[in-house]
């Protein structure tokens, strides 16, 4: 008698797969303005890429720690945990920086923020459309 191993519900792989983006976007921004407008400006926009990606990484380690369970309650739990908690890391990473980082370019500083933001909103929609 052959007994099938369950499914999980959920697959972690998209959220690996963003971070690797994100993680890739990081280093790209922090490049770009070292070059184009020196240390302070490539601190700034590592500060801020830094933040999204930290954020984006709690919420993929507590949305998806339950991505073998098959009860879908466990599954919603996790994520709605983890966004609370992505949510309360982002905004105190922020608050810290702000205060603590005081020759920040605010501009760097926000436009990577942004940025780490827009790639995690694109790459689930074109990881769904390559799996289809």
């Amino acid at each position: 008698m052959m007994v099938s191993k369950p499914h999980p519900l959920i697959d972690a792989t998209p959220a690996v797969r963003q971070l690797q983006w994100q993680l890739a976007l990081l280093v790209l921004v922090a490049l770009v303005a070292l070059v184009v407008d020196g240390r302070v400006a490539a601190l700034s926009a590592l500060a801020g890429a830094g933040i999204a990606v930290i954020g984006q990484a709690f919420f993929s380690y507590r949305a998806f720690s339950h991505a073998g369970a098959t009860s879908a309650k466990h599954i919603v739990r996790a994520f709605y945990r983890g966004e609370a908690g992505k949510f309360m890391l982002t905004t105190s990473l922020l608050a810290a920086v702000l205060v603590g980082f005081r020759t920040a370019e605010h501009g760097w500083l926000c436009a990577s923020f942004v940025l780490e933001q827009l790639v995690a909103w694109i790459v689930p929609f074109t990881v769904r459309h390559a799996q289809r």
